[in-house]
C-alpha cells in the first residue's frame, strides 16, 4: 500500500505535522491530503516523521461518543494508516493538553528528532508544541485553507499558529495577485499547488460510469471579510442543483451531510446520487479506489474560495488528474495558473457545467489522457516539494 521511495542517499530529516487523527470517520481523503507530504519526502530522500497533537474534546469512538485518547477510534485509525504506509517508527500522536498521553514515537523522541530536524512543515498550523517547532533549522507554515485561515487571523483574532516560521506556502494560488480578495495577515505568501505522490495513484482500473467527489456538505460557519460573506460549499451546490436534470452525465456525490439536513431531500429529488463517506472513503484505500472506479469528477468549491478568488485548487482534485480522471471544477481563479480546456475543466455557472460535462464526453478519451499529462507536469510531488524546500532554504 505504500509508495517505496527511489534508491537514494538519505539528505537529512523532515517533520511533518498534520491532522490525520483528528478526522477518522470518513476521512481516507483527508488522510491523503497529509500523507502525499510524507510519502512525498521520502520520495525525495529525506527521513520523514509525521506528527500530530489532538485535543481531548476531538478524541471520541466510532459513533462520536467521548473517549480517552487511548482508547479512542482517532489512536486506532492513526496507527492503522501508519502500520499501512511503512511510518510506524516515524510517526507520534499525543494529546495537546499531555503529551506523555499519546501512541507512537514518544514525545521525548520526537523532541530529540526535531532538534536534529533540518526542517518542520506545519501544514496548517496544526503544531504549536514550541518544544517541537523550536527544534528544526526551518520553520514551513503550509496553509491548506485559504481566505479562512486569513480572515479568522485577521478579522476574528482567532490565533491561525502563524507567528514563528520562516517561510508561508499557500494553496491558494492566486494570494499573490492583487485580484485576490483576502487579508495577507502582513506575510508574503508563495502559492504551491498541492503534490501528489503520482506512482501511488497510477491505476489501470477502467473509469467508472459517474462523475463524483468527496466532500463535506457544511463545514464550519461563514466569515465575513471587507462587507463580504465567505461561506462553504452549500451554497454553491444549491447553484447547481438541477445540474442532473440538464445533463445525460451520472453525477454522485461522496457527501458527509446529516441525515435531517433539509438540503439533503433537494439533493436527491434533483437527481444526484448519494453515497456515505463513511463506506466509500473510510479509510486511504477505500478513497483511493472511490476515485479509481469513477469516470471523472465534478465538484464545485467552498464559496469562500469562489468569493475571494483564491486560486484554491483541491489535492483531491489533484488526484482524480494523477489517476486519469478528468476533472470538471469550479474556477476560483486557479486557470490564472493552472492550464484549463482538456483534462481540467473549469466552470463558474450553472450553463458552464453543462458545456463543461459534455465537452469531456464527447472526447473522453483525450481528456483522460490529458489529465494524467497535466498532473505529471503540475503536481508531481518530487518537483512540487523539491520547489517548496528551495524556496524555504533548505
Amino acid at each position: 500500500m505504500s509508495a517505496q521511495a527511489p534508491n537514494q542517499p538519505r539528505r537529512g530529516r523532515i517533520l511533518v505535522a498534520g491532522a490525520i487523527a483528528a478526522q477518522p470517520i470518513g476521512g481516507g481523503g483527508n488522510t491523503w491530503a497529509f500523507l502525499q507530504y510524507v510519502l512525498g519526502l521520502k520520495r525525495l530522500g529525506f527521513e520523514v516523521f509525521y506528527v500530530e497533537e489532538l485535543s481531548a474534546e476531538r478524541s471520541f469512538d466510532a459513533q462520536w461518543n467521548p473517549k480517552p485518547l487511548l482508547l479512542s477510534y482517532n489512536a486506532a485509525y492513526f496507527l492503522e494508516v501508519v502500520r499501512a504506509f511503512d511510518l510506524v517508527e516515524h510517526a507520534a500522536l499525543w494529546l495537546d493538553s499531555d503529551p506523555s498521553v499519546g501512541v507512537g514515537l514518544s514525545f521525548a523522541d520526537v523532541e530529540a528528532v526535531a532538534k536534529s530536524a533540518d526542517a518542520i512543515l506545519n501544514l496548517s498550523g496544526r503544531m504549536h508544541r514550541q518544544e517541537v517547532l523550536q527544534g528544526p533549522a526551518k520553520r514551513i507554515y503550509v496553509d491548506l485553507d485559504p481566505g479562512f485561515t486569513q480572515i479568522w487571523q485577521e478579522q476574528y483574532g482567532v490565533d491561525m499558529n502563524l507567528q514563528g516560521h520562516d517561510a508561508y506556502f499557500t494553496v491558494g494560488l492566486c494570494l499573490p495577485f492583487e485580484e485576490c480578495n483576502v487579508p495577507r495577515c502582513g506575510i508574503s505568501w508563495k502559492a504551491t499547488v498541492p503534490p501528489v505522490v503520482l506512482e501511488a495513484w497510477h491505476t489501470e482500473v477502467p473509469p467508472g460510469l459517474r462523475y463524483t467527489t468527496v466532500a463535506d456538505w457544511r463545514g464550519y460557519s461563514p466569515v465575513e471579510w471587507q462587507g463580504k460573506w465567505y461561506g462553504q460549499k452549500s451554497e454553491e451546490f444549491l447553484r447547481v442543483l438541477d445540474l442532473p436534470r440538464r445533463t445525460q452525465a451520472e453525477l454522485e456525490l461522496c457527501l458527509a451531510i446529516h441525515p435531517d439536513e433539509p438540503d439533503r431531500n433537494a439533493l436527491l429529488r434533483a437527481g444526484w446520487r448519494l453515497v456515505d463517506p463513511r463506506v466509500q472513503a473510510k479509510d486511504p484505500t477505500a478513497y483511493r479506489d472511490y476515485i479509481h472506479h469513477s469516470r471523472g469528477e465534478f465538484t464545485v468549491v467552498k464559496n469562500g474560495y469562489r468569493v475571494g478568488r483564491t486560486g484554491w485548487f483541491s489535492d483531491r482534485s489533484a488526484c482524480y488528474l494523477a489517476s486519469g480522471r478528468p476533472a470538471i471544477v469550479q474556477e476560483t481563479g486557479f486557470s490564472r495558473v493552472l492550464p484549463t480546456g482538456f483534462g481540467l475543466v473549469s466552470f463558474t455557472t450553472i450553463e458552464e457545467a453543462c458545456e463543461a460535462l459534455q465537452a469531456v464526453e464527447s472526447n473522453y478519451d483525450r481528456h483522460a489522457r490529458k489529465a494524467r499529462e497535466l498532473a505529471r507536469e503540475h503536481f508531481d510531488s518530487d518537483v512540487v516539494l523539491e520547489r517548496m524546500l528551495n524556496l524555504a532554504g533548505v
